[in-house]
C-alpha cells in the first residue's frame, strides 16, 4: 500500500518572550492511502502543533517548524512555496477544525464559503459551483440544502455546522482529510452521526483521514492505526487491534484504563495522576516518567527510543527493551 503522507523527525518549535517551548519534537508517522489513522493524547500532547505543521499552518503565529520532512504524495511540503501550499490546502489536504463556529466566517452565508473553494480548485462555473455545493450539503446529511446555502453559521446548531465543515472540507475531494477533534463540542448522538458520515465519504472517495483526538472510543470507531502522542513525542504506535488489546506503554495503558466499560461496575475510573509538564521545563529522561507507577531509576537518566514489539507496534518505554529490537 502507498504511502499518502510521510512525516519525520518533524520538530516544531514556539518561540515566546519566555523562551524556546519544543511543542512537537522528533515526530515520525505515516498514512496509507485511504487509511484512516488516529493521533491520541492529552492536551498539550503536540497533537493539533503536529496537524497545523502539516497544513503549513503556523506563519502568523511564533511557531516554526525547525527540522523534519513532510511528504505528501511524493511532494515535499516543506519546500513549496506560499502559493503552491495553497493550491494543495482545499484541494489534497483538507482540515476540519475543533470548533466549527470559529473556522466559519460569521458575516459570510455557508453557500460562499463553501463556493469560493470550489470555484478556486474545481475550476467549475457559478451556476455549476453551486449545484455541487448544494448536492455536497444533502451528501453530509443536512435538510433544506437549498435554504441553508443562503443561511449564516449562527442560523445552525452545532452539529449542522459540523456537518458544514465537513462539506467544505470534502467539497473537492481532497486525498487527505485532517479531523481536529471532530467530535468534541457535540453531544453522543450527533457524535455518532457525525463519524459514520466521515467513514461513509471515505468509503465513497478513498479518502485517507488524520483523526486527531483525545479520545479513544471515537478511534475505536474509526481508525486502522493509531499514534499515541505525549510531550510533543510519538510514545506507542501500531494496529489499533493491536493497541487496544497489547498496549506496552504505561501511558496508553492509562489512557484505556481511564475509559468506562459497558459491562464492568465501579465506583471511580482510573486517572492518570499529574498533568502534562511544561513544554519549556520537560524533565530529564522519560517525559512520562514523573506520573509513571512503574518507572525505574533509568527512567528519570535517559529518554528510550521506540523499541519494536511486532511488526507495525512500536513502544519508547524501557520497560520494552526486551522485546524485538530497537527503532
Amino acid at each position: 500500500m502507498k504511502k499518502l503522507l510521510e512525516v519525520k523527525g518533524l520538530k516544531t518549535y514556539f518561540y515566546t518572550d519566555q523562551g524556546v517551548v519544543p511543542a512537537v519534537d522528533g515526530v515520525d508517522l505515516y498514512i496509507n492511502e485511504g487509511e484512516t489513522l488516529g493521533v491520541v493524547g492529552e492536551s498539550g500532547s503536540g497533537k493539533s502543533v503536529t496537524s497545523l505543521s502539516i497544513m503549513r499552518l503556523l506563519q502568523d503565529t511564533s511557531g516554526k517548524i525547525v527540522n523534519g520532512s513532510i511528504n505528501f504524495d511524493d511532494k515535499d511540503l516543506l519546500s513549496l512555496s506560499e502559493r503552491e501550499m495553497q493550491n494543495i490546502r482545499g484541494n489534497d489536504i483538507a482540515m476540519i477544525f475543533q470548533e466549527p463556529m470559529t473556522s466559519l466566517n460569521p458575516v459570510l452565508k455557508i453557500g460562499e464559503q463553501i463556493q469560493e473553494a470550489v470555484e478556486l480548485h474545481l475550476k467549475l462555473s457559478k451556476d455549476k459551483a453551486k449545484k455541487h455545493v448544494v448536492d455536497m450539503l444533502k451528501a453530509v446529511g443536512i435538510p433544506r440544502s437549498e435554504e441553508i446555502y443562503d443561511e449564516y453559521p449562527h442560523q445552525l446548531s452545532g452539529g449542522m455546522r459540523q456537518r458544514v465543515m465537513i462539506a467544505m472540507a470534502m467539497a473537492c475531494r481532497p486525498k487527505l482529510l485532517i479531523a481536529d477533534e471532530p467530535t468534541t463540542a457535540l453531544d453522543v448522538t450527533v457524535q455518532a452521526q457525525i463519524l459514520d458520515l466521515m467513514k461513509k465519504l471515505k468509503t465513497e472517495n478513498h479518502t485517507a483521514i488524520m483523526m486527531v483526538t483525545h479520545d479513544l472510543g471515537v478511534v475505536a470507531e474509526t481508525c486502522e492505526r493509531v499514534v499515541v502522542m505525549y510531550c510533543g513525542r510519538v510514545v506507542e504506535y501500531g494496529d489499533v487491534y493491536e493497541i487496544f488489546e497489547k498496549p506496552m506503554h504505561p501511558y496508553t495503558r492509562g489512557l484505556l484504563n481511564s475509559i468506562p466499560k459497558l459491562r464492568q461496575k465501579v465506583d471511580r475510573l482510573d486517572s492518570i495522576p499529574g498533568t502534562v509538564p511544561n513544554p519549556k521545563n520537560m524533565p530529564k529522561g522519560c517525559k512520562f516518567a514523573p506520573r509513571c507507577a512503574e518507572a525505574i531509576d533509568l527512567c528519570f537518566e535517559e529518554e528510550p527510543p521506540l523499541f519494536l514489539i511486532d511488526e507495525g507496534h512500536k513502544s519508547k518505554c524501557w520497560h520494552c527493551k526486551n522485546h524485538m529490537g530497537e527503532d
